[in-house]
This record gives structure tokens, C-alpha cells and sequence, in this order.
């Protein structure tokens, strides 16, 4: 694996961790309503399922950045700036 494929690698699950944060966000007011009782857990049942598969997805992301982070690319040049931006 080279530099700029560890990057891309690395860089696409960041952008996954980021879209789970967004939909985990756009649905927090389900644990407001749940924690007010203005709603029960069984009225969200399958959204609640569906927010804890967004966090195994987020958890499951930083585990495999760490991997990636680990691995030595087979390339020794470094990249150029505009590719380190990419």
C-alpha cells in the first residue's frame, strides 16, 4: 500500500464517521423525547436499532484508522502538499 492509498483509505473512513455523526445528530431528538417522556423506547424501537448500528458503524471506522495508521507504506517518497490535501 502506498502513501496516497493509506490517505485515501484513511480519509474515506473519516468521511463515513462523519456522515454516522450527521444522521446521529439529525435523530438526537429521540433520546430528548424518550428522556422527557414525551415518547416511549417501543415508539422508536427501529430508530434506536438503527442509531446504535450508525455508532457500531462509527466504532468500526476509528478501529480500522487505527489499523491503517499502523501499516508502513511500501512507497518511501513523501507525498506532495497538494496530494496530502486531497
Amino acid at each position: 500500500m502506498t502513501k496516497k492509498e493509506k490517505k485515501e483509505l484513511i480519509d474515506a473512513q473519516w468521511k463515513e464517521i462523519h456522515e454516522k455523526q450527521v444522521l446521529l445528530q439529525k435523530s438526537d431528538y429521540i433520546a430528548a423525547k424518550i428522556a422527557e417522556g414525551k415518547a416511549t423506547k417501543t415508539e422508536y424501537k427501529d430508530k434506536i436499532a438503527e442509531r446504535q448500528e450508525w455508532r457500531d458503524a462509527i466504532n468500526a471506522a476509528q478501529t480500522e484508522i487505527e489499523r491503517l495508521e499502523k501499516i508502513e507504506p511500501e512507497d518511501d517518497e513523501e507525498m506532495t502538499e497538494s496530494e496530502a490535501k486531497k
